[in-house]
């Protein structure tokens, strides 16, 4: 393997471990490695949607984690291969994958959440596009700190 692919293969890795885990709660807050087997899931669980539960900020931070793990997935396999239209497919169906997966690990596989997924993707694909339009990361970051230096001169 190329040494190139190291972040990419890293990233998804943790990815895997996280969606994986039995108790995300446990694997983010005491470190703990758990995953329990279950050899028939029942794959209509995919499509469940009445867990969705937009009022609980835990909820909420697991999707935006979700959003932001794959955008940066996006960002590391799109800078290594080349290619967006490669990593945006790539990452999507590793996003199916995962939540496939997560049947087969007592953990809520859902297709809402490759949507989610999917979501984080399409944001860094647009930040991407942006950042290139402006000239690259240095002349945003330019434009940022003299937009900030005006509004304190004011």
């Amino acid at each position: 393997m190329k040494t190139k692919y190291i972040p990419v293969v890293l990233w998804g890795f943790c990815i895997l471990l996280a969606t994986n885990n039995y108790n995300f709660q446990a694997l983010l807050f005491a470190q703990e490695i758990d995953f329990h087997i279950r050899l028939l899931p029942d794959f209509s669980d995919l499509f469940i949607t009445s867990d969705i539960q937009l009022d609980s900020k835990t909820y909420v931070f697991q999707k935006i984690g979700h959003a932001l793990s794959f955008g940066i997935l996006f960002l590391l396999l799109a800078k290594t291969i080349g290619s967006n239209a490669k990593a945006i497919v790539f990452c999507s169906l590793f996003a199916y994958f995962t939540e496939f997966l997560q049947l087969f690990f007592l953990r809520s596989g859902r297709i809402s959440d490759v949507l989610i997924d999917i979501g984080g993707i399409y944001l860094a694909y647009r930040l991407t596009g942006y950042v290139e339009s402006q000239g690259g990361l240095s002349a945003v970051f330019g434009k940022i700190a003299d937009s900030f230096i005006d509004d304190k001169s004011r």
